[in-house]
């Protein structure tokens, strides 16, 4: 038998006790047992409970719509992202946007700020000691070791080892217990709008958590004529609806970071219809196999509204992105045959380059034929200008390697090292400003437009 603090097996008359969770667990995946535990069905969802809404327009009537993306990535997106975030807000770029698009890591700084929409650090005339330390805070948050916390979840719950969809709520369970606090979508406050973006594998089509609804309709739109292409929500045909309000938070951004086979698929049960019928199931994950940018979702709002005869006329994007990328002569130079178990991340950035062609080709005629002017503001990790190394990175300056070779080398992972974040951090800073003075006359014509609404 098992006990909470000990493994016990009776042998004979003899006892033997074994008191480590590794040698437990170890006994455990040994009995075979472990390899034929049922896996979750994450979330029950009973359309007929819910209340459609009234009024499904996806954005509101704005000439102007400002968003915000934050790409995957892992630890580097979270913590990249939220050093992203604080700038903005500085700027007073942050507190203007309609929309917090998200993917995979890049969720846990979206979320964290959706929820807790933390305020810039302020300095008085006569003091530099910020006032407030809400960004601080927000930073050190996503620095969090969110690989091994996970871990020890799997750990403590023995029959979650060898189920990737288990080990997914083992996730959630960190990410509601770091920042999270259980906290449900009927939490969220309704501006900026949080979009979380995931996939659905049963129809390969983009699968978006909000606290806005989404149409589930046929469109003219080019882009969304084919069900392929439109965008998937808790809507179904005929009742439009937001993400439940009694959805968890975390699973939602445990989805969009469920890249299989090390996490997930997630499985919502659901029915037939909207009035019920048979059960049928939905299975998610990783939204990073389609967009890992999250811009896409900003468009595909835009452009429903302007075609649905809204005032809809300037977009204006920031992409916050932290996704990891490599030069077709690059890859051509290694013989690495490990090289998809050791950088899983590089299926996403195939798909992310075959989707951002398709951005390309397309986007360019719907906005003409919806006279919607789209600029996208791309504020990319690599494309830093860094000419000090931070004091945690004493040893590998030592070693004489270069800043934008240990940029590039940041791994997609769940969790972050102190020099790899530091220097994430300070690619943010330059990254980021400098993109803001850039397009300086752009944002601030935007910001103005907005202004007027």
């Amino acid at each position: 038998m098992i006990d909470s603090a000990s493994l016990i097996i009776e042998i004979g008359r003899g006892v033997v006790r074994i008191r480590t969770w590794a040698a437990a667990t170890s006994l455990f995946l040994l009995s075979g047992c472990a390899f034929f535990v049922q896996d979750r069905i994450h979330y029950t969802w009973s359309p007929e409970a819910e209340i459609a809404c009234d009024d499904c327009s996806p954005t509101a009537s704005d000439a102007t719509i400002i968003g915000v993306a934050l790409s995957g990535g892992g630890s580097r997106a979270s913590v990249y992202g939220a050093a992203a975030l604080e700038i903005l807000a500085e700027e007073g770029i942050l507190q203007r946007a309609d929309y917090l698009s998200s993917v995979s890591g890049g969720g846990f700084p979206a979320a964290y700020y959706a929820l807790n929409q933390p305020q810039p650090c302020v300095s008085d005339e006569t003091d530099t000691i910020c006032e407030r330390e809400d960004f601080a805070t927000f930073k050190t948050a996503m620095r969090h070791d969110f690989l091994a916390a996970m871990t020890y979840r799997q750990m403590a719950k023995p029959n979650r080892i060898s189920s990737p969809t288990r080990r997914l709520s083992s996730l959630q369970d960190v990410l509601d217990g770091e920042f999270i606090g259980g906290a449900e979508f009927g939490d969220l406050p309704k501006s900026p709008v949080l979009l979380i973006n995931g996939a659905r594998y049963d129809d390969a089509r983009r699968f978006v958590f909000s606290n806005v609804a989404i149409p589930e309709a046929e469109s003219d739109l080019g882009q969304f004529s084919q069900s392929t292409l439109r965008t998937a929500s808790f809507s179904q045909p005929g009742c439009t609806r937001a993400t439940p309000a009694d959805f968890s938070l975390a699973l939602a951004i445990a989805i969009s970071a469920g890249f299989p086979p090390l996490l997930g698929p997630a499985a919502i049960e659901m029915r037939e219809t909207c009035t019920g019928g048979e059960p049928r199931f939905w299975h998610l994950g990783d939204g990073g196999i389609l967009d890992n940018t999250g811009v896409e979702t900003i468009e595909d709002f835009a452009l429903r509204g302007a075609t649905s005869g809204q005032a809809t006329k300037q977009v204006l994007i920031l992409s916050i992105d932290a996704g990891r990328s490599s030069t077709p002569d690059e890859m051509m130079q290694q013989r690495n045959l490990k090289l998809w178990t050791t950088d899983p991340g590089r299926v996403v950035d195939i798909v992310g380059k075959r989707a951002e062609a398709y951005r390309q080709v397309a986007l360019e005629q719907l906005a003409k034929d919806a006279n919607v002017s789209f600029t996208t503001i791309r504020l990319r990790y690599t494309d830093a200008r860094l000419e000090h190394w931070p004091a945690s990175c004493a040893a590998r300056e030592a070693r004489g390697e270069t800043m934008q070779a240990a940029l590039a080398s940041v791994p997609t992972n769940l969790r972050i090292t102190p020099c790899d974040a530091d220097l994430m951090e300070l690619a943010a800073q330059d990254v980021v400003r400098r993109g803001i003075r850039e397009h300086q006359a752009l944002i601030r014509s935007v910001l103005a437009s907005d202004s007027a609404k």
